[in-house]
C-alpha cells in the first residue's frame, strides 16, 4: 500500500449559535491518497495536480464564514463535519482511478483534529 499526502494551511471563520463573536481558526488540511499500486510514472498521483485540486476545493472555504457556506446546509461546521465536507469535495474533484482510499485529517490547532476516510 502506498500513501501520498499533502498539507495546506488556510483560515476560515465560524460562529456558534450561542456565541455572538465570529471566531477564526488557522486550519491545517492533510489530504492523503492511498493506492495498492503505483501508476505508470511510479506515483500514487501527480503532486502538482493534487495541489491544484486542494487549492480549488479550499477556495470555497478560505477566508469565509463557514456558517454562510451553502454546502453545510445549516449544519454546524464542527471539525468532524468540516473534514467530511472537505473529503467529499476532494473526492468529487479529483480524478484518480487507481486510488483505494482518500483520507482527510483536518487540524483546528496543534492539538485538535478530525479524520474522515473514504474507501474506494
Amino acid at each position: 500500500m502506498y500513501t501520498l499526502a499533502l498539507r495546506k494551511k488556510f483560515i476560515a471563520f465560524h460562529q456558534n449559535a450561542d456565541e455572538n463573536p465570529v471566531r477564526s481558526h488557522l486550519y491545517l488540511l492533510e489530504a492523503m491518497l492511498e493506492a495498492e499500486e503505483l501508476d505508470d510514472l511510479g506515483m500514487v498521483h501527480d503532486l502538482e495536480a493534487l495541489d491544484e485540486v486542494l487549492e480549488d476545493v479550499l477556495s470555497n472555504f478560505r477566508d469565509k464564514n463557514l456558517a454562510q457556506v451553502a454546502v453545510f446546509g445549516g449544519v454546524a461546521p464542527t471539525l468532524e463535519v468540516f473534514a467530511r465536507v472537505l473529503g467529499n469535495a476532494i473526492d468529487e474533484t479529483l480524478y484518480a482511478p487507481n486510488l483505494t482510499a482518500i483520507s482527510v485529517r483536518l487540524w483546528r490547532d496543534e492539538e485538535a483534529w478530525a479524520l474522515f476516510d473514504i474507501e474506494k
